[in-house]
């Protein structure tokens, strides 16, 4: 997510999840602007793959996706490390959100429920 989104919900975010926002907010923290530009910049970048798989049709179980999924996991993590129910549940707020799903149709229309399905099936297989 652009650090503009971020935030636009950081009121929300403090509300509903203190404990992941304050570890987010630390980790932002100890980083150098230079570093909170690239991270950023690491986020749009992954979404663009993520548009550009979901743009030829390629299945979100697919290695191809999977691999740019475990690259969304990552960055995430940076932020806050969650586990399988937790970045399961993150996947369902980008679907269930219209905040979300309309930050994700920026990269390609319908976005949202592949990205969600994709990490689905990485949360499943690699998360505890």
């Amino acid at each position: 997510m652009a650090s503009e989104i971020v935030n636009e919900y950081a009121d929300e975010a403090a509300e509903r999840w203190p404990d992941k926002f304050a570890e987010s907010n630390r980790n932002l923290a100890s980083m150098t602007d230079a570093e909170k530009r690239d991270l950023f910049a690491l986020g749009q970048n992954v979404a663009t793959e993520i548009a550009a798989l979901f743009t030829a049709k390629v299945a979100a179980d697919s290695a191809e996706t999977q691999l740019q999924i475990a690259r969304h996991y990552g960055w995430l993590s940076t932020f806050w490390k969650p586990n399988r129910e937790a970045y399961a549940a993150m996947g369902q707020m980008y679907v269930g959100d219209p905040r979300f799903t309309a930050y994700y149709n920026k990269f390609a229309v319908g976005l949202a429920p592949y990205l969600c399905a994709a990490m689905l099936v990485y949360a499943e297989a690699n998360l505890e």
